[in-house]
């Protein structure tokens, strides 16, 4: 493979931690820029086992970033589920509002929004946790009063970050001195007070935080389980009180994941948990699928996204070791259709696929074992562009006609195959049913 596609392939290795016992090591991690140069996402597949409080002040990043909080077996993220966490998001300090998540979860933080406190209350059964920055490193900013009184605003990032036990080293996020806080300096400063201003209550919010079904409706038709609707925020089944309402402004920005019912088959066994961007959440950045692949099978055609970037990562199937990898995945890349290149996966990767780079099939081959498979698309609504039948000399009669033709689809435009007036959900019926919709010669190959 030539060197401008090797590039965009890294391939995991285990990152030992030593968090604590709440933290399973180890972890995987792609780190953006370090991993693949020109990267523009950050990244962790980490599993909590115990009770922990994490990031005890509130900070922001420039770019958008969202937290995604599974049950840690899949397929079913659901009935893995059992834990409580407290988060804390706003605008500004003055304007912080507690989110209390009792279901898996999709919190999208808006760039230069503050969050945190995170406080992992309850994990009763391990879960999957996924920070997911769009940016190619990481930095964030907190708010700091000195002990003269001044107050300033502190970055620290990827590209500043020294080890506290030895700062001649760059801080490897190896989690030694969260868990050994007597190795730590101490602070010439405090953080700033923020305001919670929920916890005397918001009157005004929805109750069904950013699911919308006007965008994604309930029925068997569509890819949604029957009455598994994204939960009411105000569901208080397992609290001693009841949740604290959020404003409209962050209602919008909390999704509890709907739970899809998909027919692809065994080799991509169902449920299935996707964040589909702008259809789920408004004004989404982010576009993400949390799939097991089981059997050998071939996915996608050869298509480029226009102007947006993609990252495909396939790992190990169980969260709690994800590079217990089994099987051979060649995946192709190139120039144009008529022009790719192979590459042979067998251990966990991630694959930065830059704008408008031709890339597909993934062909699966040798599943000894199912892996997880997830396309992080870098926009909120999804689209491909594909070449289809080229014209012939005689359909070119316009100046402006072109012999290849290009066909775009994308959430906004995507119809059913097998009900054309219904919008595509990707729900996978008609891959059983290909003689519904495929002519003689096409169903031939």
């Amino acid at each position: 493979m030539q060197e401008k596609y090797a590039k965009l392939f890294y391939e995991f290795e285990p990152q030992e931690t030593k968090w604590g016992d709440w933290c399973h090591s180890p972890q995987a991690y792609f780190r953006g820029e370090s991993a693949i140069p020109g990267s523009k996402l950050n990244v962790g597949f980490q599993v909590f086992k115990a009770p922990v409080f994490l990031n005890k002040e509130p900070h922001f990043h420039r770019e958008d970033e969202y937290l995604v909080f599974l049950g840690a077996k899949l397929p079913d993220v659901f009935d893995s589920w059992d834990a409580e966490v407290h988060f804390h998001m706003g605008k500004t300090l003055d304007t912080m509002e507690k989110v209390v998540i009792t279901d898996p979860t999709i919190i999208k933080v808006p760039g230069g929004w503050w969050h945190g406190p995170l406080n992992f209350v309850r994990v009763d059964k391990p879960m999957m946790f996924q920070a997911a920055l769009l940016a190619g490193n990481l930095g964030s900013v907190k708010y700091i009063e000195r002990k003269d009184g001044e107050r300033q605003y502190v970055y620290s990032g990827d590209e500043t970050s020294v080890c506290v036990v030895d700062p001649k080293k760059k801080c490897e996020y190896c989690g030694y001195c969260f868990s050994h806080p007597e190795v730590l300096p101490e602070r010439l400063y405090s953080f700033v007070k923020w305001n919670v201003i929920n916890e005397d209550g918001v009157k005004s919010y929805s109750d069904t935080g950013s699911y919308d079904p006007n965008k994604a409706p309930i029925g068997p038709e569509y890819v949604l389980y029957p009455g598994a609707k994204s939960k009411p925020y105000s569901d208080a089944t397992v609290l001693k009180a009841p949740k604290p309402p959020l404003s409209p402004e962050v209602t919008k920005c909390v999704l509890a994941c709907p739970k899809e019912e998909t027919g692809w088959g065994a080799w991509c066994p169902s449920p299935q948990t996707y964040f589909r961007g702008e259809i789920y959440m408004e004004e989404a950045t982010y576009h993400i699928g949390y799939q097991l692949y089981a059997e050998a099978n071939d996915a996608e055609i050869s298509h480029f996204h226009a102007g947006i970037e993609e990252y495909i990562f396939i790992m190990g199937q169980d969260p709690m070791n994800m590079f217990d990898f089994d099987c051979e995945i060649e995946f192709l890349m190139g120039d144009d259709p008529e022009h790719m290149e192979s590459r042979l996966i067998s251990k966990p990767t991630v694959i930065r696929v830059p704008p408008n780079v031709w890339h597909c099939p993934i062909k699966f081959r040798r599943m000894r074992k199912p892996v997880l498979f997830q396309a992080a698309y870098l926009s909120g609504t999804w689209s491909v562009i594909s070449r289809g039948p080229d014209k012939t000399p005689d359909q070119m009669k316009s100046p402006h006609d072109r012999k290849e033709n290009y066909n775009y689809m994308g959430d906004n435009v995507r119809m059913c195959r097998l009900e054309p007036n219904k919008r595509c959900w990707i729900c996978g019926r008609c891959a059983k049913k290909p003689e519904e919709y495929l002519t003689e010669e096409e169903l031939k190959k």
